[in-house]
């Protein structure tokens, strides 16, 4: 077959077959890289240049395409302008960093050729590629190699560098530095609930945050997905810089059109104290970060030696867990709910017990917050709800009764997709009149998800459910969500109810609570109530129902229902 001289300005002005062109590349001169793609992108030739310069076999590049190569230096954007000149039939030229299977970054001049059918459509692409990698800025590659590419900040690659540094420079001046391990709370639920794309922004928006932090240095990295590392030399300022951490996580979050809080936890240690390598260093700091998990809210925590059994007691908590679930050796108790027009029990609100052999009784105040961050608490609030509704049902069934059972829903649970599909089928299990069933949310659950929330609202109220706002008065937007949440009924905190008798003010704040949520067509339950004058005060103000030890402690199914027996008596 006669050769000729291929070149940019002549390619397209003759024609070859797919196999022709193939031998005249693969006899072309060794410095050019080429490859061949179908109209998907596809890699159906490569030259032997080509795979010497990419570090892959031909068998491994054919059937696959150039992402395999992605180096990330390049945004999206770079591709999609890329593909839309070539997808129009036009010839595309630019410079492009690619990542070899060794990891090694290196620069091509690209040329792509697209070649046309008879309708005018690319039906296949010629990339011809020259190595120009010396002639760029080493430092740019260095940055690429030594940057993450979502946030910006130094990457993993380049801690340890910082850290091999540091370590040196201690032991040789004596010198100490300490290393903050700093990571999301349930950060999983926003990129679950919200998405990856929100996830990311708020990743990049949470970098900024402690950038601003440590603008006098280079010293916070990217240590992976949700955890961020700050090197701090100066350790007399440890507490200080820590509250400065915490404090730029007290202000809510504007991602896109989505407003959420988030908390973070962190765990510090010190060199050489607590530590006499890098990987140590990074362990106890870990281990820290996990024992300022164990309390809700943005925490931080200094490691010392007994952490180590901390951890592992949370691990053996986390055991113990799963068992009582799986085992189905959790308990509900019930208190009665009491309607202040007619002096009646009305309903009830499930509570959560457990009680372990081996740890004893467990408040829920310490296993709730677990389970949230162990992943246990959706398949809780699932069991929860199935019991508590076939207990409601079968109590309305056999004493003829109308009680609706209120069930307190963690804001991570609520806000799972498909949190109402999965409702409806515990409604369909247990054949509980929806209308019975009362979901529970506390206030500072709105401040998260806000329209997602909204519509998992709407369509649990569309099952005939009634939705309460738990804890009222502790979050800080009540006014604002109010208007804006689709909810029937509005539940007092206890901690302003215990204020009524002390305090006039106390009555006053209860006074305004119960008009504004009259005014906006809410019932209003008062929890806590434990002395007659509460009471009182109470029913004058016009709230509508009470639960509380003055009526009655949480009850076992055993004794609740001798309660609805005694009652109707």
């Amino acid at each position: 077959m006669k050769m000729m001289n291929i070149t940019p300005s002549n390619i397209n002005q003759v024609t070859y077959s797919l196999k022709e062109l193939q031998d005249i590349f693969s006899a072309m001169n060794s410095s050019i890289i080429v490859a061949i793609t179908d109209r998907t992108g596809k890699i159906t030739f490569v030259n032997d240049h080509f795979c010497k310069i990419s570090k892959y076999t031909r068998e491994e590049l054919l059937g696959q395409d150039h992402r395999l190569l992605n180096s990330g230096f390049h945004p999206k954007s770079f591709f999609r302008e890329m593909w839309k000149t070539i997808g129009k039939g036009e010839m595309w030229n630019g410079e492009v960093c690619n990542r070899a299977k060794d990891g090694g970054l290196y620069w091509v001049k690209t040329t792509i050729f697209p070649f046309l059918d008879d309708f005018g459509k690319p039906y296949q692409y010629i990339a011809i590629r020259v190595d120009i990698t010396a002639q760029k800025d080493l430092k740019k590659i260095t940055h690429i190699a030594y940057q993450d590419e979502l946030t910006g900040l130094p990457n993993r690659r380049k801690l340890d560098q910082r850290l091999e540094y540091e370590l040196h420079q201690s032991r040789c001046t004596g010198k100490k530095f300490a290393l903050f391990f700093i990571d999301v709370n349930r950060f999983k639920n926003i990129n679950d609930g919200l998405g990856h794309i929100i996830g990311d922004m708020f990743l990049v928006e949470m970098a900024e945050r402690l950038r601003n932090v440590d603008y006098t240095s280079n010293s916070i990295y990217r240590h992976n997905s949700d955890e961020f590392v700050m090197i701090l030399n100066d350790v007399d300022r440890i507490e200080e810089k820590a509250r400065e951490i915490i404090n730029v996580f007290n202000e809510s979050f504007i991602v896109d059109t989505y407003e959420f809080s988030a908390s973070i936890s962190m765990g510090i240690s010190i060199f050489p104290d607590h530590a006499n390598s890098i990987e140590a260093l990074l362990k106890n700091a870990d281990t820290a970060m996990y024992a300022a998990k164990s309390t809700r809210g943005n925490q931080y925590r200094l490691y010392r030696p007994n952490l180590d059994e901390i951890n592992n007691q949370w691990l053996l908590l986390e055991t113990k867990l799963h068992q009582a679930l799986r085992r189905d050796s959790l308990e509900l108790h019930y208190q009665p709910k009491i309607n202040l027009k007619t002096n009646k029990m009305t309903g009830m609100e499930a509570l959560l017990r457990w009680y372990d052999p081996e740890l004893g009784q467990m408040s829920p105040d310490r296993f709730i917050p677990f389970a949230e961050e162990c992943r246990l608490i959706n398949d809780i609030g699932v069991w929860v709800l199935r019991k508590a509704s076939a207990q409601a049902r079968a109590w309305n069934e056999i004493h003829n009764l109308n009680l609706r059972v209120a069930v307190n829903i963690s804001p991570i649970h609520i806000s799972t997709p498909g949190f109402a599909a999965m409702v409806q089928e515990v409604i369909a299990e247990t054949k509980i009149d929806p209308h019975f069933l009362e979901i529970e949310i506390t206030e500072m659950s709105m401040l998260d998800y806000t329209e997602d929330l909204i519509n998992t609202i709407n369509q649990l109220r569309a099952l005939g459910i009634t939705i309460s706002i738990d804890d009222f008065g502790t979050g800080y937007s009540s006014l604002n969500y109010l208007k804006t949440f689709p909810v029937d009924v509005l539940k007092i905190d206890r901690a302003f109810v215990q204020d009524i008798v002390p305090e006039k003010s106390g009555i006053a704040m209860i006074s305004a609570m119960i008009s504004l949520a009259h005014a906006l067509n809410l019932q209003v339950v008062a929890e806590g109530v434990e002395e007659e004058a509460e009471l009182n005060v109470l029913r004058e103000h016009g709230c509508d129902f009470v639960q509380g030890y003055f009526f009655s402690k949480p009850l076992s199914v055993e004794a609740f229902t001798q309660l609805i027996v005694d009652s109707c008596m």
